[in-house]
């Protein structure tokens, strides 16, 4: 784990969360404490995905509790992309870090991200061993990663983990996708708009309460199809 340091930037750190009533509380208590060890200027901005549990009342609650935080209530479910998408363009600061809301991307273990944001545009998180994938999961992340990289000439460790941003790249380009495929497309455009990516450590954390929808071959299917729409310029 990445030893604390002090951030010389103002940060947001996007939250989307969907039927994450358990897995909030934890998370946000963390993020703010952790965050405060390194900077003066932050903020925390949770996007209830129209989450039928009580996720959005669970985060207003946290809003009250702690002054950095801030929700957004999407009134129906649109997915993690819509959701990213809606905190991205809510974003105030400078630099802006993206984890979920189940509590598997903890805000300390994404330091080595915060550290090179400041001489990069785009830091992707790639994660340690995903210990409670399975099979059909992990052969599905290998196939995705051959994928973008015979198609898009992409080579990272991973892509779909947590990722900070500067600012600046979203004023530059425009997000179209509405599938997972979101943070595959982000680093093609930005690349293409020839901002400066590179990777860092992260971890995988195990989910303490709920589940994932991901990871089925429904997504794997529409992710696909967006990737199609990417390749052949309908996402540009």
């Amino acid at each position: 784990m990445a030893k604390a340091f002090k951030l010389d930037e103002s940060l947001s750190v996007v939250i989307p969360a969907y039927k994450e009533e358990g897995n909030l509380p934890g998370l946000i208590k963390d993020t703010v404490k952790d965050a405060r060890k390194i900077s003066k200027d932050f903020e925390i901005i949770i996007v209830n995905d129209g989450s039928p549990d009580r996720t959005g009342e669970v985060a207003d609650n946290l809003a009250k509790a702690y002054k950095e935080v801030r929700v957004i209530h999407h009134k129906k479910n649109k997915g993690l992309a819509l959701a990213w998408r809606t905190g991205i363009q809510n974003a105030k600061k400078d630099v802006i870090l993206y984890i979920e809301g189940d509590n598997q991307q903890p805000f300390k273990d994404q330091y080595e991200l915060l550290k090179k944001i400041k001489d990069h545009d785009l830091v992707l998180g790639y994660r340690s061993e995903r210990f409670d994938y399975t099979f059909f999961r992990k052969c599905m992340s290998v196939g995705y990663l051959i994928l973008i990289f015979i198609f898009f000439g992409l080579k990272y460790k991973d892509v779909g983990w947590s990722q900070a941003y500067r600012r600046k790249i979203f004023d530059k380009i425009e997000m179209k996708s509405v599938t997972p495929f979101f943070d595959t497309e982000v680093i093609i455009k930005a690349q293409r708009s020839g901002f400066i990516v590179t990777e860092a450590r992260s971890y995988y954390r195990s989910r303490k309460t709920g589940f994932t929808s991901l990871g089925n071959l429904r997504t794997a299917y529409k992710m696909f199809m967006e990737m199609m729409k990417m390749r052949f310029g309908l996402l540009d």
